[in-house]
């Protein structure tokens, strides 16, 4: 998964531009994100990666750069 695809997922779930998706974004107080959000993220995430990903591992993450992170070290361990 790419930065960019990241960025399509929450651009899509959260009706905003890809561009304003930013590794400093606020998932609660930029987005809006609550915590039924946090889920279907977890859900799109892991459809990304291949792999199920619960809303708890998501939990700690509070910006969009947490995210990433926690995908990236995700793929590694594939």
């Amino acid at each position: 998964m790419t930065f960019e695809d990241l960025q399509e997922i929450l651009a899509e779930q959260f009706s905003c531009d890809p561009e304003d998706v930013t590794e400093d974004t606020d998932l609660v107080d930029d987005l809006g994100a609550d915590e039924l959000d946090l889920t279907e993220l977890a859900w799109n995430v892991g459809e990304g990666i291949g792999e199920e990903i619960s809303d708890e591992e998501l939990q700690p993450c509070r910006t969009v750069g947490d995210v990433w992170q926690f995908i990236q070290e995700r793929e590694q361990d594939l």
